[in-house]
This record gives structure tokens, sequence and C-alpha cells, in this order.
């Protein structure tokens, strides 16, 4: 069986030693999984990304809250704009497929934590720009790491064979979702 560990800042595999083919470890691991996950079948592969992409979703929820007293969306809104630069709301929700309102709630809680600003836009009286502050770079920057070492925890299983594999997987589902809203 292997297991992922922490090591020097980075994440290894290590082979552990298992008396049994199944171990107790992936018995546990196996049955704490979401009861639908073993319903789906080889042709259940959105189900199960759906469901998957809802428990790192969660996750991440719980510990953005716990950790830095932001919500999700919030997270979203000030990564964008550190990521992307200064944008329009719309622009965020186009973007990155996020509804108005949720955005318009985390700019608003940010604006009161002032990790971030809204201005007109230059020579635009009618358009406003968010903005990151200083400490919402700042903000970013500590929640970043955080989130790149979840990402490396929840994907050290797999070769960089299997990570290439998986995104041109997921990079044919995306192409495929486009297409098929173009023509609706």
């Amino acid at each position: 069986m292997y297991r992922c560990q922490g090591f020097l800042g980075r994440t290894k595999l290590t082979r552990t030693a298992s008396k049994t083919p199944r171990s107790r470890e992936a018995k546990q691991v196996a049955a704490s999984l979401p009861k639908i996950w073993h319903l789906f079948s080889e042709d259940g592969l959105p189900q199960k990304l759906l469901l998957l992409a809802k428990m790192i979703e969660r996750q991440t929820s719980r510990q953005l809250q716990a950790e830095f007293d932001l919500s999700l969306a919030q997270w979203r809104v000030l990564a964008f704009v550190c990521i992307v630069g200064p944008a329009t709301a719309s622009f965020m929700g186009e973007a990155a497929e996020v509804d108005q309102a949720e955005i318009s709630r985390a700019v608003k809680t940010l604006l009161d934590k002032k990790l971030i600003v809204r201005e007109f836009e230059p020579g635009n009286r009618k358009t406003k720009v968010i903005a990151a502050t200083e400490q919402g770079r700042a903000q970013f920057k500590l929640i970043r790491e955080v989130r790149q070492r979840y990402f490396e925890q929840i994907t050290c299983r797999l070769s960089s064979g299997q990570r290439g594999n998986v995104n041109l997987a997921l990079q044919s589902m995306v192409e495929e979702v486009v297409i098929e809203r173009s023509t609706k």
C-alpha cells in the first residue's frame, strides 16, 4: 500500500508494509467513501467527477472558514483578482462561471475586511473594477500555499503520467461541454 507523507515541505509517496492485499487502512478508506460512489458504472465518470468536486469544495470551505475566516466565494473573488488582476464583477462571473449574486456578496465582505477595493474604471464612471489591496495580496499568498499543499496531498498517489492523462481527459470533457453549450 502507498501512503503520502510530508517531507521537507514536499510530498513523497512511500510504500508501507501490508500483510494482506487490502490492508485495514484501505478498507477504512473504502468504507468512508460517499455511499453512492460505488453505484456509478464506468459511464458514471461525470457523476464521480461532480461528487469529487463537491467533496473538495466542502473540505476547502471548512478549511477557509476555520483558518482564514473566509467563505469559498470570498476566496474565489480574492484569488481571481490576485491572479488575473483588477476585474469587473461581470467579467469574473463570466470567466469563472460564477453567479453574480455570489460575487456581489463576496465583494461586500471582502471590502469590509479591506482585502479588496472597488473603484470606477479610469475614464468610465459606470463600471467599477475590483482589485486586491496589499493586505489582500498577502492573505492570498498565505492561503495559496495552504491550498497548494492540500492539492499535493490529494494528488500525491498519481504519477506524472497519470496526472497528464487526467488533464487530457478533463480537457476533452470540457471541450465537449463547450461544444454542446454552443449548439443550444
